[in-house]
């Protein structure tokens, strides 16, 4: 990549996945040139160095792309723009606050950084006059964020609801698809490349609530405090669970959801749902992500593409990189839409407050009177049944029972499955799963 004075000069911190894929996108760019390359390894063999070399053997930059020392890209005067593609939190929030300190736009893919410092770096970036860019963010290579800022802005909106993570949406497909555990589907996701060695993050459903707490302080204009968004996984999902959606019209999903409701509190939260087929999230599938949003004036849109990977994150990050060279070229004050505007903490609304339908699968002794006593349980609790079916006797003389509540506040559903729980004729409370309608 040549160099040229008129054009605007950027710093990586990070070459690694999605570092690499941005290299690739910037490479034959007309108006940027990447001055400096932060990795930790500068031994590693890297093949985007000789594409930026022109690929002309014993060709280098002087001084050298690669560098070892991060401060030294977020404190170099040239450089106009530091996109942060190293992830986490140490040492990138220290980073990037020092690169803003010194007057740098700041393009990151990072979802842990935004949701969890995102006020703080916003208000910095405010004092300082540069923005902060993040489409990749959130769903990789969906353009959700600056289509809710922008083409959407219009809009007042009613709610999100987002298949975020594609790790568990894998897990959950194959799972559907093959009839195979949940351990087994994490094993097979993880020699795919597709889960880390640790998932914890993924399937814990940790990443999701990042993601949908990005999306509702775009979309409500508040901020969301990250460990305010009730957060629960897919561990307990079994094979059985997935086939009852199904064979009840519904299909499994690990789901983030985002109203604004009447009294002014976020419904915001992450958990495992029944989706009805009729909903388009219910044909995302595999690695895929898609977003919901429905708006007074545009009705319900749904996006739906690759969430994750080198070249479709790197599409979103280019993107980004392109507005900030469009704002830089005409004029020196940051476009209000691309700010954040918003300086309030929104009030959250417990989970024990919201309203759902219910699916529940309850293992009991197989004798007369069982059903009668959980009628009476949820009855008691001012819980409607809408479905009640015992699927099986079982060899260990125990019933499997599955039922599908109407609409109930979560907190008497909890109290009514506590009572249930010590009923004599309980064996096991096996799973509860919210209904989204």
């Amino acid at each position: 990549m040549s160099k040229d004075k008129n054009k605007v000069k950027i710093g990586l911190l990070g070459a690694g996945t999605v570092g690499s894929g941005v290299i690739k996108a910037l490479q034959n760019h007309a108006f940027v040139e990447i001055k400096k390359i932060g990795v930790k390894d500068l031994n590693k063999k890297r093949e985007f160095v000789s594409a930026l070399n022109g690929n002309k053997p014993g060709a280098g930059h002087s001084p050298p792309l690669l560098t070892s020392n991060l401060n030294e890209i977020v404190s170099d005067p040239e450089i106009e723009i530091v996109v942060e593609v190293l992830g986490g939190l140490i040492p990138t929030k220290e980073l990037v606050t020092l690169a803003i300190k010194n007057k740098k736009h700041i393009v990151t893919a990072n979802k842990d950084l935004i949701a969890t410092y995102g006020p703080e770096l916003f208000d910095l970036a405010k004092e300082n006059n540069v923005q902060i860019q993040f489409e990749a963010s959130v769903c990789g290579g969906i353009p959700i964020i600056n289509t809710l800022k922008q083409t959407l802005s219009a809009n007042s909106f009613k709610k999100i609801i987002g298949i975020l993570n594609g790790t568990t949406n894998y897990i959950l497909t194959e799972m559907l698809n093959k009839n195979l555990s949940f351990d087994v589907c994490l094993k097979e996701a993880q020699k795919l490349g597709y889960a880390e060695p640790d998932p914890i993050n993924d399937i814990s459903g940790k990443d999701s609530a990042y993601k949908i707490a990005i999306l509702a302080s775009i979309a409500f204009h508040e901020r969301i405090k990250i460990d305010e968004v009730y957060t629960e996984g897919i561990q307990k999902i079994t094979l059985e669970d997935i086939l009852l959606a199904e064979e009840l019209g519904y299909r499994l999903k690990l789901i983030g959801v985002a109203g604004k409701e009447s009294d002014g509190k976020i419904d915001i939260r992450v958990h495992p749902a029944f989706i009805k087929k009729t909903n388009t999230l219910s044909s995302v599938l595999g690695a895929n992500n898609g977003v919901l949003v429905e708006g007074d004036l545009v009705g319900e849109l749904t996006l739906i593409g690759k969430g994750a990977g080198s070249m479709p994150t790197a599409s979103s990050v280019a993107g980004d990189i392109n507005l900030l060279v469009a704002q830089i070229s005409s004029s020196q004050k940051p476009n209000p839409q691309f700010v954040c505007q918003h300086t309030s903490f929104a009030k959250i609304k417990s989970i024990s407050e919201t309203t759902n339908c219910y699916f529940l699968r309850i293992k009991t002794e197989d004798k007369a009177g069982v059903v009668g006593q959980l009628g009476t349980i949820f009855g008691n609790h001012d819980v409607s049944i809408n479905t009640l079916t015992q699927r099986c006797t079982n060899l260990d003389n125990t019933a499997s029972i599955t039922m599908l509540t109407h609409l109930v506040k979560e907190e008497k559903i909890q109290e009514a499955i506590t009572e249930i729980k010590n009923a004599n004729v309980v064996k096991q409370v096996e799973n509860v799963i919210r209904v989204l309608e």
